[in-house]
């Protein structure tokens, strides 16, 4: 059997911070964020022994074992790991491929991207009892964060499972994912006048979030700070409703500057200079989608300065990236033909 995934990454327009624990199972958090068209790829064949072989292409490795017992955690494609150690549960004996159309630690939710096109593959061969969306993200939500211990918030699993444009609800409660139903005109006008660039890599985003969980409680600055930041995700959400694009980057703006007092990595000099050559030419607002210090930034523009804006960013070295958004989430599927598959590779 071969099976074939694939899961969105994601621009954060508002929120961040505010899905990070304790914070959120205490005050409540909320983020709004939207899928785009570039995905974390993964492709599984089913063999007839008990080998598991891995390859991955973002980070040109194959790892090769006997059987499930020879599978540990050692920093050598653990997301991987994580997801076969917990699903497959008969020892079965499987080849694993996985790249990704953006790079690593782009702070667009790429390694939650994984773990859920990873986990798509082992549900997708469920007869009976298949996961559920939600179950999809909460389990891609515990083997990060808790198995493996890799820090970070709620967000990015449950945006990548569902797809599309979310209001994200988080709090003692749980997770709920509200979808933000947009007029395709609209739609289409968001995607005109945003302009997503890659800025360069970021070391990890694990110290920003380590600084962000910190002294929250009693630092009233940073407490003040994620209040405001989950006001104008509830803003954000209502100008995307109502189609005000010119506040919606007015809003963008604000939750920069807001989001800059959470931790003084989230941004550095090079960050800080795109961003104001940005606005310089036509940006009403942006920012950095993630946790910060790196990545991909996106901004909205004035009407018809998008070009100038690309233009603009190029001359620093930054790389604008076209992009349209993703209304599907995870997808599995069986190809119709073996010819070309996984098992005519590297892997045998």
């Amino acid at each position: 059997m071969i099976i074939r995934s694939r899961a969105p990454v994601r621009i954060s327009f508002g929120g961040g911070g505010t899905d990070i624990p304790p914070y959120c199972h205490e005050y409540g958090g909320c983020v709004v964020s939207a899928t785009i068209n570039k995905y974390s790829y993964a492709g599984l064949e089913t063999r007839d022994d008990q080998k598991i072989f891995i390859e991955s292409v973002d980070f040109l490795k194959n790892l090769r074992f006997g059987d499930m017992s020879e599978i540990t955690y050692n920093n050598e494609l653990d997301l991987l790991k994580a997801v076969i150690k917990t699903l497959n549960q008969t020892d079965m004996g499987v080849n694993i491929w996985m790249r990704s159309d953006v790079p690593p630690r782009s702070g667009l939710g790429s390694s939650a991207a994984a773990f859920a096109a990873m986990i798509g593959l082992f549900n997708h061969m469920r007869s009976e009892k298949a996961m559920t969306n939600y179950e999809i993200a909460e389990l891609a939500y515990r083997l990060e964060r808790e198995e493996l211990k890799i820090g970070g918030g709620y967000q990015d699993q449950y945006a990548t499972v569902f797809g599309g444009i979310n209001y994200i609800e988080l709090g003692s409660h749980g997770v709920r994912v509200n979808p933000i139903r947009l007029r395709k005109d609209h739609i289409m006008e968001l995607e005109k006048h945003l302009v997503l660039a890659y800025a360069g890599e970021r070391e990890t985003s694990g110290d920003i979030i380590e600084s962000e969980k910190k002294d929250y409680k009693t630092d009233k600055e940073k407490l003040e700070a994620l209040e405001k930041t989950k006001q104008i995700a509830h803003e954000i959400r209502y100008a995307l409703i109502r189609g005000d694009f010119e506040k919606f980057g007015m809003l963008l703006h604000e939750s920069w500057e807001t989001k800059k007092k959470h931790s003084a990595l989230v941004s550095h000099k090079r960050i800080n200079d795109i961003y104001d050559l940005a606005r310089k030419n036509g940006a009403i607002g942006g920012k950095v989608s993630g946790a910060g210090g790196g990545g991909f930034m996106f901004f909205l523009c004035e009407p018809n300065k998008e070009h100038g804006v690309m233009n603009a960013l190029e001359k620093t070295g930054a790389k604008p990236v076209n992009f349209t958004f993703d209304f599907e989430g995870l997808q599995t599927w069986e190809p119709s033909t073996s010819k070309g598959g996984i098992e005519s590779g590297v892997i045998s």
